[in-house]
C-alpha cells in the first residue's frame, strides 16, 4: 500500500535513543510508500533548554510553510516520556489546523515530563517537585493538546489503556519494527550464561545486577551490554561490556542462553507506563528467549507468548533463569514459540497501519 502524502517526520537524532534507533527503521520502512519523507531529527529528552524548545519550534514551522505547496502533508512526531521538544513543537501547528500524528512510546499518556527542560533535568528534586503535584493537570493539557490527533501504540496493552485514558482522535496498534540480523549458533549450544541488555534508565533492573548475581548458581555467567552499561558499579562475575553494535551486538547475543527484563518501572500519578521494548526486539531477533519480572509493561510480552514471566524480585528471576539456561527441551520450545512468531511477522508490512490512517481524509 502506498498514499499519496509528504510525512514531515520529527524524531530524535539517531543513536541518541532506543526511540531514535527505532525512527531510523521507521523511516526506512515507511520512505517508499509515501510522496516524500522529510526528516526533522532533534535531541533526545533532557538535552534542550526553554529557548532550544522554541527555537526548535520556528523551525518547524518554517518546514512546514516551505513544504504547503498543495500536496497533502502529515506531520508525524514520535512521543516519550520527557520528549519535551516534539510536544510543544507541533502544539502550534495542531492549533492552525496542519494535521498531526504521533506514536506514544510511553503510553497511555504522550509525554509525561513535557516541562523537562536540560535545566531542569539536572535536579531530581526539581524534576518531581514540578510534574507529580501536576500530574493530573499536565494530563490534561496532554489530551487537549492532542484530541484531534491520530496515535499510534506499539502493544495490545498499552493501545488498551491509551483508548481507556481519552486520548486522541483515534488510536492505532502497531508494532516495533524487527531488526534484520544474521543467524546465531542454536541457543542450547551457546555458553552457559544469560544476560541484561538495553539503554540504561530508571526501572530496566540494571540496578538489581549484584542481586542477581548472588542468586544465580555458580556455574551461570551474567553478561551486561547496551548503552549507559560501562559507567555501572562493577560486580565480581558479572561481564559488563558497555555499548555494543554491529558484530559486537552479534557476538554478545551468541554469548548468552536467555535474556533477562527485570524491569520495574513506578508508576506516574495514577497510570503505568507501558512501553514496547526494543530490547525485546533484539532479542527476538537473534531467537533468544525472554525472562522478564511480572509488570505492567511486561504485560503485552506475556499476553503474546513472548516472553517468561516470573512473579518476585531479582532472586526469583535468578533461579528461573538458572533453571532455564540449562534446560534444553525448555529452550528448544520457547525458540520455536519465537520461530512461529517471526513467520507471522515476515508477512507484516509495518508501515501498514500508519499508511492507512494517513490515507483518510
Amino acid at each position: 500500500m502506498s498514499t499519496d502524502v509528504r510525512v514531515i517526520y520529527l524524531a530524535p537524532s539517531s543513536g541518541s535513543s532506543g526511540v531514535g534507533d527505532y525512527a531510523d527503521d521507521f523511516a526506512a520502512a515507511v520512505r517508499p510508500h509515501v510522496r516524500e519523507l522529510v526528516q526533522f531529527r532533534h535531541g533526545p529528552a533532557r538535552a534542550d533548554s526553554a529557548r532550544g524548545i522554541l527555537r526548535e519550534r520556528r523551525r518547524l514551522r518554517e518546514l512546514v510553510r516551505r513544504y504547503d505547496d498543495g500536496t497533502p502533508l502529515v506531520v508525524h512526531c514520535e512521543l516519550s516520556g520527557g520528549a519535551a521538544v516534539p510536544f510543544w513543537a507541533v502544539r502550534p501547528l495542531i492549533r492552525d489546523g496542519v494535521r498531526v500524528t504521533a506514536t506514544l512510546h510511553d503510553p497511555p499518556r504522550p509525554v509525561w515530563y513535557p516541562f523537562l527542560t536540560r535545566g531542569v533535568s539536572k535536579g531530581r528534586v526539581l524534576n518531581q517537585a514540578i510534574h507529580r503535584p501536576l500530574h493530573r493537570v499536565l494530563e490534561g493539557v496532554e489530551r487537549r493538546t492532542l484530541a484531534g490527533t491520530d496515535l499510534f501504540v506499539l502493544t495490545s496493552t498499552g493501545a488498551a489503556a491509551t483508548r481507556a485514558l481519552g486520548m486522541g482522535r483515534s488510536v492505532t496498534e502497531a508494532r516495533l519494527i524487527l531488526p534484520v540480523r544474521d543467524a546465531l549458533p542454536p541457543v542450547t549450544q551457546r555458553p552457559l550464561a544469560v544476560g541484561l541488555f538495553g539503554h540504561v534508565y530508571t526501572g530496566k533492573g540494571f540496578d538489581l545486577v549484584p542481586a542477581l548475581r548472588r542468586a544465580l548458581p555458580d556455574d551461570v555467567a551474567l553478561r551486561v551490554a547496551g548503552r549507559g552499561t560501562e559507567n555501572l558499579p562493577r560486580t565480581p562475575g558479572v561481564e559488563i561490556l558497555g555499548a555494543v553494535e554491529g558484530t559486537d551486538e552479534d557476538a554478545f547475543f551468541a554469548s548468552i542462553r536467555v535474556l533477562l527484563m527485570p524491569y520495574a518501572r513506578p508508576p506516574v500519578g495514577a497510570h503505568a507506563m507501558l512501553p514496547a521494548s526494543a530490547t525485546h526486539t533484539h532479542a527476538l531477533a537473534y531467537r533468544t528467549p525472554t525472562l522478564a519480572l511480572r509488570s505492567p509493561d511486561t504485560a503485552f510480552l506475556e499476553a503474546e507468548g513472548l516472553a517468561v514471566v516470573v512473579d518476585g524480585g531479582a532472586a526469583e528471576l535468578a533461579a528461573a533463569a538458572g533453571r532455564l539456561a540449562t534446560w534444553a527441551s525448555e529452550l528448544d520450545r520457547l525458540v520455536g514459540d519465537l520461530d512461529a512468531y517471526l513467520a507471522a511477522d515476515a508477512v507484516r508490512d509495518p508501515a501498514q497501519p500508519f499508511l492507512e490512517v494517513w490515507s483518510r481524509p
